[in-house]
């Protein structure tokens, strides 16, 4: 055999008491406090990113074709995607917590997607107002492509925030 092995053994007996009465700590923990501390802090900084317009990553999200033209922010016309942001923390088992959004249509905007020709028609009315043309009874719609914006995801600050949050969590849980 090739290499070399360095074996630590350190019999402290304060150091395996500690040890000990940590790992019973963390058996018997509720980890529902700190699972919401998560959880509303990922919710937070997941809200920011829309003021901001950047993706976990800390990239600027493509601007899009209504802010192009009219202004305003990308992702942000009613607010509705931006304000269904919850988060779901503890889950049944205790011991995770997610954030997310129900919205129909975030998917395409985390992902991006790509928009098929079709036909439009009107629902309630005889025709549909297309402007500068007028009343049609169908319009085609050429299709496009949905650009990917990401605004779910970790980002370095959300994970030196868990470690935090975590940190002061460990401490309270032994009376540190």
């Amino acid at each position: 055999m090739s290499g070399a092995t360095l074996t630590l053994k350190y019999e402290d007996a304060e150091l395996q008491r500690m040890a000990s009465r940590l790992e019973r700590a963390l058996r018997r923990a509720d980890y529902k406090p700190l699972l919401r501390d998560i959880g509303g802090s990922l919710r937070e900084s997941t809200t920011l990113r829309f003021q901001q317009s950047k993706a976990p990553d800390g990239s600027t999200w493509p601007k899009s074709q209504r802010v192009l033209l009219f202004g305003g922010q990308t992702l942000i016309l009613t607010g509705r995607l931006r304000d269904s942001i919850a988060d779901a923390a503890p889950l049944v088992d205790a011991t995770s917590v997610e954030v997310g959004t129900n919205v129909e249509y975030a998917d395409a905007h985390q992902f991006g997607a790509v928009i098929p020709p079709h036909v439009i028609e009107p629902r309630n009315k005889k025709a549909l107002m297309v402007p500068g043309v007028g009343p049609r009874r169908r319009v085609n719609h050429p299709g496009g492509e949905i650009q990917a914006r990401p605004f779910l995801g970790l980002s370095v600050q959300d994970e030196a925030e868990i470690s935090d949050l975590t940190e002061r969590w460990l401490k309270k849980l032994v009376n540190i």
